[in-house]
């Protein structure tokens, strides 16, 4: 067998491009493929279009989501988990020829090498945008000519990632091939025959390549790596290349001939010792300090109007383009403008902040010399039956810095903590109403307008806070000597608004509330206490987050207001997620809900790929402060114990688009469980968050198919060993089953390949799962072989069914002349079922005047009934709670089924609603039917050539309607209430 390559698809923002690039990879002429899909956070469609298309692979496959974090960790993340011989990079936006690695293996084995590149060829322009060379040194140096999409030798690699410096910035391909062939001694070969297709954007993308080669920056950043190992060849490579960069700047072309001359000059001294290397260094600085000069010049070129203007004139032009060239990207075109322009207007400040501002900063002048008392308005809310001494620790150290505090307790607390709080301050016990922000608001008030406009700070902290982990008074005298107007600890991100109460639609950046800082100039403004005074209304987390800490910043940013953090890094939640990366940073404190992500499995049941910080911040604090490590470890104890209510969780894939699927099978089944003792949870599919199933201690996932999410939550589930199960009521897992419906038949070749991948879903889900849960014996037999162990749950009638029903139940006492008959299964025309029975109906109508056919829907009267249509009532389509009064309505129920392995699976509702309310039925003595009916007795079971004598015995005999009805109402109630203890409940009960 030929070398295992592992194929490395790294995407973000692609959605126009990614299948492309998939199918290329599906269509390579070499087999021996692992493929590795890694979404970097996509905003757009990307990860959908991935799940879809991947079904069609090939090759063993695994596709990843993460949070947005860069190419280089994206890359890093896969040098990780590749296991081939070799390994290829291909960026989401370019695609393969079908012989591509077929024809790179072959030349690296011939030549023995490491690396093998190629051309790249630009498929819009339909020409060569790069074409590579024989690999030397001094060349490569010089300029990039070997794409990321090159075929590596994995050993030639081994411990060897790119540089995370280089994150988010360009040349980091180039870096890495650098570090292979001077560290790793990797050789590379150049294939000639061959080519890559390569999409060159004028946008953001992982592969864009416009300018990387002229980005002198980091480009000497790079050599400057290797200046000791090869400072002859780096001299020659700059020599050859230096007039290339510096064209790339305008303004810097006439000091160049200086600059060169010296790096002539320079030769000599680099061939005498390696003491003259670091003149040689001095020297590139040297240029870098030119080469900024230029830029900084251009920089101010490009914000002068003339610039503008013509970039107004010209961004348009080069989008139309586009769209001539490919109307198909027309609109992706319209969804970046419409993003770029909400970002440009989300930055632009108006004229009257700029006025604001200005006016803040001559106010600020005038009372740069205030004084005043320090105040802490500190907020307490304690779920524990005692103060936690985190929190006492926390206020102690933080109330040095205040002349007055005002300790504002959140609901009910211990007289003896009550006076440990007052060793530090004023305690005021309120109702545990509108969250810290309320409590924050009612501490301001309390203090009052005239009292705080005569001091110099205002400190608002709450409780979630543990340390110091350094020094208070530093963090003040750093935040001091910025002259701000209000300040915090950390940033939260610019996000679109999830709490929906944000009045400017948006999350803009904002300092997090859990510490705020109000310095003079705000705190003696009237502005200020009105914001308090009109601030009502946070009494759920959304109201508080959405109405004050998403608002404060800008809103007071807006007004004139000068603000910032302490600490800058806010990436990924990094409060509650690095934490020690935040105290590394500079931050005095640590988040307690963030002890809460103890290890990484806690992180995996929130959705996320995270390496849990807390071990190595455990040891932080202990080697590196004063802060008692014993408190910390008893927190994170108290969450490893926190006792958890266990429940049953049930995932509902139809999400009510199909009613009476998710009645029957998610909220009837619900119910049941709970009638039988069991806490039951419901979530929709499409809203399911991992976290949800975190304390559940069995999983149904009724009809959803398979996807990422739910692959991952059977994996942790198995991990902690929790059942999951996969509810189906239907033969929809594998098309052997479905192929044999006429509905598929008629079906064109993309919407049956369309169809058959929603099947072939279905059944990778179930296959996911550790058993089955369905509705019938047929499908459990059918189930069985696909699953070891299947559970039955037949379909049962709620509380509410049962309850509606009652008030419609036929009376028999009350005769007419008329017997109707009704079929409530849809369109009579074209529906094989009614086929099946129609001559019967058709003759009995003939033979008998007073039968009429009542049926729900259209009026759609096949050709050969047109003589009948008088006795045709058609009835409007109605909701459930209304069905039982329709069916109370007629004399017969009728339930007719084509005798086919799908319909031998289906369920006997039709017959156990209508036995509510007391109406019997005439059923197709196949499947469910058969085994819950018993003939003569609770129905009427017609084998196909049994219809017209079956139902015209009911048609003559009231008495037998009346005695198949009763029978079957009784035997409903008994044996179809969902108190009933059935194979799902008696095995819950035991595991």
């Amino acid at each position: 067998m030929k070398d295992l390559i592992s194929v490395v698809v790294t995407c973000y923002n692609h959605e126009n491009y990614i299948e492309q690039c998939l199918r290329s990879i599906f269509a390579q002429t070499y087999k021996n493929i692992e493929l590795l899909i890694l979404d970097d956070g996509s905003t757009d469609k990307s990860a959908h279009i991935i799940q879809e298309t991947l079904v069609d692979s090939p090759f063993p496959t695994q596709f990843e989501r993460h949070e947005n974090m860069g190419v280089v960790y994206t890359r890093n993340k896969a040098l990780q988990q590749i296991k081939g011989d070799f390994f290829l990079f291909v960026d989401s936006d370019n695609y393969l020829d079908q012989d591509y690695i077929e024809k790179l293996y072959k030349t690296l084995q011939e030549k023995q090498a490491d690396i093998a590149y190629t051309n790249l060829f630009d498929p819009e322009k339909n020409s060569y945008y790069l074409q590579a060379r024989d690999f030397e040194l001094v060349s490569f140096l010089a300029s990039n000519y070997i794409d990321n999409c090159s075929l590596i030798r994995r050993t030639a690699a081994t411990e060897t990632e790119y540089d995370v410096n280089l994150n988010h910035q360009k040349l980091e391909d180039y870096d890495f091939f650098l570090n292979l062939i001077i560290n790793k001694h990797a050789k590379a070969v150049y294939e000639p025959n061959l080519k890559l297709n390569y999409r060159v954007f004028e946008e953001n993308s992982i592969s864009k390549r416009n300018s990387i080669r002229y980005h002198y920056e980091i480009y000497l950043q790079i050599l400057k790596k290797y200046v000791d190992k090869l400072p002859h060849e780096i001299y020659q490579a700059l020599g050859e290349n230096i007039f290339s960069l510096e064209k790339r700047l305008d303004n810097l072309i006439q000091h160049m001939e200086g600059v060169t001359d010296y790096v002539h000059e320079l030769k000599a001294d680099l061939d005498s010792a390696k003491s003259e290397t670091q003149q040689f260094k001095v020297q590139l600085r040297d240029v870098k300090k030119q080469r900024d000069a230029a830029i900084k010049e251009q920089f101010y070129i490009r914000r002068s109007v003339s610039y503008r203007l013509g970039n107004a004139i010209i961004t348009p032009l080069k989008y139309m383009g586009q769209i001539i060239r490919d109307p198909r990207k027309i609109k992706g075109i319209l969804s970046q403008i419409k993003h770029q322009i909400i970002r440009i207007k989300r930055k632009i400040k108006s004229p009257k902040t700029y006025y604001y501002q200005l006016l803040r900063n001559s106010q600020r002048k005038q009372i740069a010399h205030v004084s005043g008392k320090n105040v802490l308005v500190y907020v307490v809310f304690e779920s524990e039956e005692r103060l936690q001494q985190y929190k006492i620790l926390f206020l102690k150290k933080l109330a040095v810095l205040a002349d007055e505090a005002l300790i504002v307790v959140n609901g009910d607390l211990a007289a003896e903590d009550v006076k440990t709080l007052e060793q530090y301050g004023q305690v005021l016990v309120r109702d545990n109403v509108g969250y810290d922000t309320a409590a924050f608001r009612e501490g301001i008030l309390a203090l009052g307008k005239a009292k705080l406009q005569q001091c110099s700070r205002l400190m608002l902290v709450n409780d979630t806070n543990i340390g110091p982990t350094r020094d208070f008074t530093e963090v003040f005298q750093v935040m001091t000597k910025k002259e701000l107007d209000f300040w915090g600890i950390s940033y939260g991100e610019t996000q679109e608004d999830i709490t929906g109460f944000n009045k400017y639609g948006y999350i803009p950046e904002h300092l997090q509330s859990y510490f705020l800082v109000i310095e003079p100039l705000l705190l003696h403004s009237n502005a200020f206490y009105d914001y308090w005074e009109q601030l009502t209304d946070t009494d759920s987390r959304d109201e508080a987050i959405g109405k004050h800490e998403t608002i404060f910043t800008k809103y007071f940013a807006d007004l004139g207001y000068r603000y910032d953090a302490l600490v800058h890094e806010n990436r990924d939640s990094a409060m509650y997620i690095h934490p020690l990366r935040m105290l590394e940073a500079g931050c005095p404190l640590i988040k307690y809900t963030a002890l809460r992500n103890y290890d990484d499995q806690q992180f995996l049941w929130q959705g996320l790929e995270r390496e849990s910080e807390i071990p190595d911040l455990l040891d932080y604090i202990q080697e590196k402060t004063d802060y008692p490590i014993s408190i910390l470890e008893n927190i994170v104890q108290k969450f490893k114990a926190i006792p958890r209510d266990q429940y049953i969780l049930i995932i509902d894939g139809v999400e009510n688009i199909i009613p009476q699927c998710t009645r029957y099978r998610v909220l009837n089944k619900a119910e049941q469980l709970r009638e039988n003792g069991f806490a039951v949870k419901v979530a929709n599919a499409s809203e399911f968050k991992l976290s949800q199933a975190q304390y559940a201690s069995h999983i149904i996932i009724y009809r959803a198919p398979w996807s990422i999410q739910l692959q991952l939550l059977c994996d942790l589930a198995k991990s902690e060993n929790k059942p999951v199960y996969f509810d189906i009521d239907d033969l929809v897992f594998d098309t052997i089953y479905t192929d044999q419906l006429s509905y598929t038949q008629g079906l064109s070749e993309k919407d049956k390949g369309n169809y058959d991948a929603g099947v072939r879903n279905y059944g990778k889900m179930l296959a996911s799962c550790d058993g089955a849960i369905t509705s019938t014996n047929q499908l459990k037999e059918e189930l069985l072989h696909y699953q070891n162990s299947v559970l039955l749950n037949r379909n049962l009638a709620s509380s509410e069914l049962m309850e509606v029903s009652s008030h419609f139940i036929k009376d028999y006492n009350q005769q007419s002349k008329k017997v109707k008959i009704g079929y409530f299964s849809g369109s009579i025309s074209h529906n094989e079922n009614f086929e099946l029975i129609k001559s019967a109906v058709k003759e009995l109508l003939e033979k008998y005047p007073f039968v009429e056919l009542h049926i729900v829907g259209h009026l759609d009267i096949p050709t050969d009934m047109k003589p009948y249509e008088q006795r045709i009532i058609v009835h409007d389509y109605v909701d459930w709670k209304t069905l039982p009064q329709l069916i109370s309505q007629v004399d017969i129920n009728l339930a007719p089924l084509v005798d086919s392995i799908f319909n031998r699976a289906k369920s006997e509702i039709k017959w156990m609603e209508a036995a509510l309310v007391k109406v019997p039925t005439v059923a197709s003595h196949i499947g469910a039917f058969a085994d819950m009916v018993t003939d003569g007795q609770t129905g009427l079971l017609a084998k196909d050539n049994e219809w017209k004598e079956k139902l015209e015995n009911l048609i003559l005999s009231a008495e037998l309607r009346q005695k198949l009805a009763e029978n079957a109402y009784h035997f409903v109630l008994k044996n179809c209430s969902l108190d009933n203890k059935d194979e799902m409940v008696t095995y819950f009960e035991k595991n």
